[in-house]
């Protein structure tokens, strides 16, 4: 074999070899054979309750940090402690990973009573939620959550700057737990 011919056949071994690593983590990367990063549509299902929410992670290019946005589907009755509401706003978090199978986050959302015509706005902030936590990835796709609640009078918000002041004294606060499951793509 003259050394033309074998180096064109290493150069052809190598291209195959760097193309198959290259190929390796793409395929793998919707099948559980990647690190856990925070992205994509996620459903959180109350343990022990039909309390549920949806929500979408927009990670940052490392994929260990998030913005959530999201709906609360089935949550709490906090009427008895705030009066009725018509709605809930979005739900709004970040979240950090603090090791390779979880992190903590925090999160914000409000309680909306509808406001009739003639007032100049659609609506008045009856509550202010806050959730801060911990997850835990325990499979492909799947997080176990724990939540810390807290529920505030919108007057906790002195500074108005949309959030509870760092003194302000929660009405109501409570702890639940969710199993988290990643909406997979389609195959």
């Amino acid at each position: 074999m003259t050394i033309h011919r074998l180096r064109a056949v290493l150069a052809t071994v190598v291209t195959a070899a760097a193309c198959l690593l290259l190929a390796a983590p793409i395929a793998m990367a919707d099948k559980g054979g990647g690190a856990n990063k925070l992205e994509g549509t996620w459903v959180a299902r109350v343990v022990g309750s039909t309390g549920q929410w949806s929500y979408v992670l927009v990670p940052d290019p490392s994929g260990r940090r998030a913005s959530l946005a999201g709906s609360i589907d089935v949550g709490f009755s906090v009427a008895p402690l705030f009066g009725p509401t018509d709605r809930s706003s979005m739900l709004m978090a970040n979240l950090v990973m603090t090791s390779s199978k979880g992190g903590v986050f925090n999160s914000v959302w409000y309680g909306l009573v509808e406001l009739d015509p003639p007032s100049p706005v659609t609506a008045e902030v009856k509550w202010i939620g806050v959730s801060t936590g911990t997850f835990t990835f325990i499979a492909p796709g799947q997080t176990h959550v724990v939540h810390n609640f807290a529920f505030y009078t919108p007057d906790a918000d002195a500074d108005g700057d949309g959030l509870p002041d760092a003194n302000a004294v929660p009405v109501y606060e409570t702890q639940a737990e969710t199993i988290d499951t990643r909406l997979m793509p389609p195959q």
